[in-house]
């Protein structure tokens, strides 16, 4: 039977139905929503990821679309951004931790509060002076020229008289005047300058006048504020640089210029990258330091060889290298040296000490001879010191830790009582590199400093001395057991510039008996304690009687003094050598049993006696 049509009214509905049943996995889309310009219909592609900046990535992993330098994978370049996306701003590359920015100059006042002023004497025999001076910056503004404590207008010297709390009103200084006081004895100076709050006013060089009273003398030299020349001093870059605490992934760089002027720290992987590498740190050193600055470079990589160089002027100077430390915890072979009591300015030990290639050298006490708290008479002995030629060598080749004893910290044999201690811990902080200074509530010298598998503790053995009937003061004390109870050095080098043991001077840890004592007991259950010292003008390898272990003292005396120490013969001596020298010390951690390698070496570095220490000799 042939099958007859649904009628309409049957049909529509079921198709009606049928079509508004959805696909499986297909979703239901409005009228229209395909349409095409042409009034057709059909599904098209989903829109594609948005790249605002064109650099390729797209804007869920851009971490800035609007900026096509900044992507993931991008090279990171040291702007305070963060190009590569990975959450830290100038991560991995060299970097000041304030993202590489230029501050720009220190606006000026109309007080001046700080001036400088600079006296720079010929170096022929009879250039110098003993007469007393005077400076002026107007023609009533005049102060003393002479530097306490410190042998003025000497040939060759450079004085720096420093004059704080001026307030005097820009408008009034018109001038520089060098006036003698006597003339009783010729000066011939070269070169002056001033500064009114580290910016230059004055330079005058290349000066040919006799000042004095005699026939054919002047007793009055001066200038308006002009700057005919660049500096008084040989170039802007008066001091350094001296390479500071380096840390597995940074390192500090100090120097000193000659004003408050812009100077350009670069630093680079190669010494070729150098050449065009960005800069690392724009700095703008403050009279308020004596234009020293300590530039502390991040982003580095653990024992690894970076180069670098300072602009000032436009003249670069340099380059220099630096190799970081090895990482925490790892295995190592480092080598450190140190030595105490450099007096003279002939030293040839440290030519021996450049040879022996240290990673890290300290001076440990009696870096200088100054015996004075005066805050100019103390930068003079360091700005000396760290100008003699050997010695400057030293200060760029190693990375350099440093403690005071009594000779540079204010005076022969002198504690915490001694007047003017503070103007004698700001001068210290201003001529070292140390990783830090004492804590916020508790001022002084002292510090900790990880190298690789050792570690350094930097004791301040004078500000408090004799305070509690000690030579720390209870506070840095309870700091001491505190740091080492949580040090996980393999070793760890206790560096004081007096000695440790109760065989000692009565300028030493014997002189506090009592303290002496807490000390032993408190290392008794930290292995791997070993002392560093020095002072008493003769070198000494020692072990001292201990609670837990006896503890060996390294004692390396003097640097350069030229005179030959009397050596003791307590039971506790196992080497002594009376002359200049200084204490190396090779450490080996990769050894199942790690050790140290101690040898003293004389001037010529020939090995006058040594030690093997093993780390299972000290627990």
């Amino acid at each position: 039977m042939p099958l007859l049509p649904l009628p309409a009214t049957l049909l529509l509905p079921a198709v009606l139905l049928a079509c508004s049943a959805p696909f499986e996995g297909r979703t239901v889309k409005s009228a229209g929503a395909n349409d095409s310009a042409d009034g057709t219909t059909g599904d098209t592609d989903p829109a594609p990821p948005v790249d605002a900046d064109g650099d390729g990535a797209a804007e869920a992993v851009d971490c800035d679309d609007a900026d096509a330098s900044v992507f993931p994978g991008a090279i990171e370049i040291c702007d305070g951004l963060d190009q590569d996306c990975d959450g830290v701003a100038d991560n991995g590359v060299p970097n000041d931790g304030a993202g590489c920015q230029d501050p720009g100059l220190p606006a000026a006042t109309e007080v001046v509060q700080t001036l400088q002023f600079v006296l720079r004497t010929g170096t022929s025999t009879y250039a110098g002076s003993d007469s007393p001076a005077e400076v002026c910056a107007s023609a009533t503004d005049c102060w003393s020229a002479d530097i306490a404590d410190w042998d003025n207008f000497e040939a060759g010297n450079i004085d720096v008289l420093t004059v704080e709390g001026a307030s005097l009103p820009r408008a009034s200084i018109d001038r520089l005047t060098v006036h003698t006081l006597d003339g009783a004895d010729q000066w011939s100076p070269i070169a002056f300058g001033m500064t009114l709050d580290g910016a230059p006013a004055v330079c005058a060089d290349g000066l040919t006048v006799k000042i004095g009273s005699e026939a054919g003398e002047d007793k009055t030299w001066t200038s308006g504020l002009s700057l005919p020349c660049v500096t008084p001093w040989d170039a802007p870059l008066t001091l350094g640089p001296m390479l500071g605490a380096v840390d597995a992934d940074a390192a500090r760089i100090w120097y000193r210029a000659d004003a408050t002027r812009l100077v350009a720290l670069r630093v680079a992987d190669s010494e070729s990258a150098l050449q065009t590498a960005p800069v690392t740190h724009y700095g703008y050193p403050l009279v308020e330091h004596d234009f020293t600055d300590v530039v502390h470079v991040q982003g580095l990589a653990p024992e690894t060889t970076y180069w670098y160089d300072l602009e000032i002027e436009g003249v670069r100077y340099g380059p220099w290298s630096l190799t970081t430390a090895p990482a925490p915890d790892a295995p190592a072979r480092v080598r450190f040296g140190f030595g105490s009591c450099a007096l003279n300015d002939d030293e040839p030990v440290f030519g021996a000490i450049a040879a022996w290639d240290p990673d890290v050298f300290l001076f440990v006490g009696d870096n200088h001879y100054g015996n004075t708290a005066d805050r100019d008479a103390q930068r003079q002995y360091y700005r000396h010191a760290y100008n003699l030629a050997l010695r400057r060598d030293v200060l760029h080749l190693a990375s350099i830790l440093s403690v005071w004893d009594d000779h540079d910290y204010a005076g022969n044999d002198l504690d915490g009582t001694a007047p003017g201690k503070e103007d004698a811990l700001r001068v210290f902080q201003e001529y070292t590199a140390n990783p830090s200074y004492g804590t916020a509530d508790i001022p002084g010298i002292f510090s900790t400093h990880r190298y690789g598998p050792i570690e350094f503790f930097l004791l301040d053995d004078r500000y408090y001395r004799g305070l509690d009937d000690s030579v720390l003061g209870d506070a840095q004390e309870a700091w001491l057991y505190s740091a080492l109870s949580a040090s996980t050095a393999t070793f760890k080098f206790l560096v004081s510039g007096s000695q440790f043991t109760a065989q000692g001077t009565g300028d030493s840890w014997a002189e506090w008996p009592t303290a002496q004592a807490r000390l032993m007991s408190a290392i008794a259950t930290i292995p791997g304690v070993v002392f560093l010292s020095g002072d008493v003008h003769h070198s000494e390898l020692r072990l001292v009687p201990g609670v837990g272990y006896d503890v060996p003292e390294l004692t390396s005396s003097p640097l350069a003094r030229g005179s030959t120490g009397s050596c003791p013969n307590d039971s506790e001596i196992r080497s002594c050598y009376g002359s200049d020298a200084f204490i190396g010390v090779e450490v080996d951690t990769t050894l199942a049993d790690p050790t140290l390698a101690v040898s003293i070496f004389d001037t010529v570095g020939s090995a006058k006696a040594t030690w093997e220490i093993h780390r299972s000799e000290l627990e």
